[in-house]
């Protein structure tokens, strides 16, 4: 009769009772963590380190232009970013199998240092781990390597763990990462490339384009002068409206910052990324006043 107070239909107690008594799907836990570590072949077979590539490879910064680096500073590794060995640590990957013989697998550019990381320490937090206990988890390894971590190889140790346990939940419920996360937000993402030659990017359909910082602040006016060079060439070859950034790789300095920032907004300059190293927090409240009524993000 509609009244509030009426009681509920059987039928519907017993439904309910059902829906809260019903198991729930019995997920394995993590039984084993192993590590790996590879190094980039001759055969330019790449592993998760994208730097760790041959000679002749753009990124290295021989060719076609220099890369601006922070050890671009002194000549003898001012050329080959591989000379400094940028490289060295090479690609860990992370495998965590559950009991019922599952894998997920997750990878970082820790190398052999990073393996014994894992397998040595972090790797007593996940074995035996109910791999839904992800934030769990991840706060123990956190937790556990406060007296050595908090930054480098430690973190990248730990995000392949981590990205190996997200990894071996999905494939356990069947369902992508992103979902698990709290699902799409939209259908497309716009995509830009990290590349020396923007008009290349472009042509395949990229949304934008990322191109390397030629010289840092060891270089001179002459060098400052041809890093502005650059950056204008890219930019007449794809045109006015081709969003366009610059990538500094921790190379520069807060006023050389500034300085290449502004020479550059005339050009269409995005944003700019990673000018000064990432500890530099004073040093980047500084830049983002310098530049306050800039385009330049």
């Amino acid at each position: 009769d509609g009244c509030p107070c009426a009681p509920v239909p059987s039928v519907v107690r017993e439904l309910s009772a059902t829906a809260t008594m019903a198991p729930t799907r019995a997920i394995p836990r993590i039984k084993q963590v192993r590590a790996y570590s590879t190094h980039a072949s001759k055969d330019n077979e790449q592993g998760a380190d994208c730097h760790d590539v041959q000679l002749e490879h753009w990124i290295n910064g021989v060719s076609p232009e220099p890369i601006a680096n922070p050890m671009s500073v002194h000549p003898k590794y001012a050329g080959a970013r591989t000379s400094w060995g940028i490289n060295a640590l090479g690609t860990c990957v992370v495998e965590v199998e559950a009991d019922d013989g599952t894998t997920g697998v997750g990878v970082t550019t820790a190398g052999e240092p990073g393996c014994y990381l894992v397998e040595k320490h972090l790797s007593r937090f996940v074995e035996g781990a109910d791999p839904r206990d992800v934030e769990r988890i991840w706060d123990q390894m956190w937790r556990a390597t406060t007296n050595y971590g908090r930054k480098g190889l430690p973190l990248q140790a730990i995000s392949a763990v981590d990205l190996a346990i997200w990894d071996l939940l999905g494939k356990l419920r069947n369902e992508p990462v992103y979902a698990l996360l709290g699902g799409k937000t939209k259908d497309r993402l716009p995509v830009y490339c990290t590349t020396a030659k923007a008009d290349v990017a472009k042509r395949h359909g990229f949304a934008g384009a990322k191109v390397p910082c030629p010289h840092g602040p060891a270089a001179g006016d002459e060098g400052f002068r041809a890093n502005v060079a650059y950056f204008k060439a890219q930019r007449e070859k794809v045109g006015p409206d081709f969003p366009l950034m610059l990538d500094c790789y921790m190379a520069l300095t807060l006023p050389y910052t500034i300085r290449l920032a502004k020479a550059l907004e005339p050009h269409g300059l995005k944003w700019i990324e990673e000018c000064l190293p990432p500890d530099d927090y004073d040093g980047y409240k500084e830049l983002r006043q310098g530049l306050l009524g800039s385009s330049v993000l």
